[in-house]
């Protein structure tokens, strides 16, 4: 019975500093760089007792691996905690005023943007501040998994950038397992595994109607 409980995990060699709005998987992709792991071993190791591919990743090894508290990761990384509620007092819609009015480009939805500029970029808080020309301790504010994202930025299946690369892997004659791991451990990207299984489903549709038109 014991032999299926998960080990305890000690501290990775290489620390790494989760940054704030960043995504779990954004930052499990950077720890795992920085220590010379594989992603999709490292997501592994955070995912049991269950299946990598659930990716129900567990806040309390990340939490030892990284070294750093699971209150932390929670109010750091944006997608950890959702029994969190947003404040979606005044203050907040003043916030947002004052960023849309400062922004150096005043588009719809200033906050929406940003936290998803965060998910997934490499910028620190300064980078993120110059590129929008919002003052860093607003930036930090607005980031925060606390401060309301009223209008969420919404992310497509898959970019034609993924989509080329997992065509040429389907090519090669890899499985959607085997692009899976070669896109998240050899490209520094990511890609949920049920997008690469539609894609290698319809790539598999789109070759027999092929095949049925050509004879």
């Amino acid at each position: 019975m014991s032999a299926d409980l998960p080990k305890p995990l000690a501290p990775l060699p290489i620390n790494v500093r989760p940054r704030l709005g960043e995504t779990t998987i954004h930052y499990v992709q950077r720890l795992a760089r920085a220590n010379h792991l594989r992603t999709s071993y490292l997501l592994w190791i955070l995912s049991q007792p269950t299946r990598t591919r659930n990716l129900r990743l567990r806040i309390d090894r990340l939490a030892a691996l990284s070294g750093r508290s699971v209150e932390i990761l929670k109010i750091t990384l944006a997608d950890t905690d959702s029994t969190q509620q947003p404040d979606l007092g005044p203050a907040s819609r003043r916030w947002e005023r004052i960023a849309t009015t400062k922004a150096r480009d005043r588009t719809f939805n200033i906050i929406g943007q940003m936290k998803n500029h965060a998910s997934w970029s490499q910028s620190t808080l300064r980078q993120i501040s110059d590129t929008w020309k919002v003052p860093e301790w607003l930036v930090k504010r607005i980031l925060s998994p606390r401060f309301p994202n009223r209008a969420p930025v919404g992310r497509v299946l898959i970019s034609e950038d993924h989509h080329s690369k997992l065509a040429a892997l389907y090519e090669e004659g890899m499985t959607a397992a085997q692009a899976w791991y070669e896109l998240i451990d050899n490209h520094d990207t990511w890609i949920k595994p049920s997008a690469v299984q539609h894609h290698f489903a319809l790539f598999d549709l789109t070759r027999g109607t092929t095949l049925t038109v050509d004879e």
